[in-house]
């Protein structure tokens, strides 16, 4: 996998070897952040990161404060060590724990929330708390199976991208 855009365009990151996580393909991905537009100076969470290709794609596009957070053991490994060959703790902080509870106990608000959860497994409680952690009139944006519907209070839903068994819905805060 490698870095699409930015200042570390072109890096090479690791997959994970981990069966549970399905990687952002890098087609997604560069259709996530044309997306998006111009994200440099925001605020960035990728929550359920797999191996940070998102969180990372984010920095490289000049993204500040961002974090990635992961629960699994073999996924945040790898999550750590791809930050570690682009860049340190300083420019993006990765965090092993339940994106729920880290939520509530780190309590930051973010401009923009990626959630890329596993599809086998898509928790609505951990959607919800990152719901709740976007900036006033922030985005939230969702990898999701085709199939799925999720709707979120006081948040508009003004666009979704399909890409085969995978879709992108992106999610605006109103107030």
């Amino acid at each position: 996998m490698r870095i699409i855009s930015g200042k570390y365009k072109s890096r090479i990151i690791s997959d994970t070897k981990n069966n549970r996580t399905h990687p952002m393909s890098e087609k997604i991905r560069g259709a996530l952040f044309n997306s998006i537009g111009d994200i440099e100076g925001l605020s960035f969470l990728d929550a359920f990161s797999g191996t940070g290709a998102v969180a990372i794609e984010a920095l490289s596009r000049g993204a500040v404060g961002v974090h990635a957070v992961e629960i699994n053991a073999d996924s945040f490994e790898t999550l750590k060590g791809n930050r570690d060959k682009i860049t340190d703790e300083d420019e993006l902080q990765v965090h092993r724990a339940n994106v729920r509870t880290w939520l509530k106990n780190y309590d930051k608000y973010f401009d923009i929330v990626v959630a890329d959860p596993p599809y086998d497994a898509i928790g609505m409680k951990a959607l919800d708390a990152c719901a709740e952690y976007v900036n006033s009139k922030g985005l939230l944006i969702v990898s999701l199976p085709v199939a799925e519907h999720i709707d979120f209070k006081g948040f508009k839903k003004v666009d979704e991208k399909r890409y085969g068994n995978a879709k992108l819905v992106f999610y605006k805060k109103l107030k």
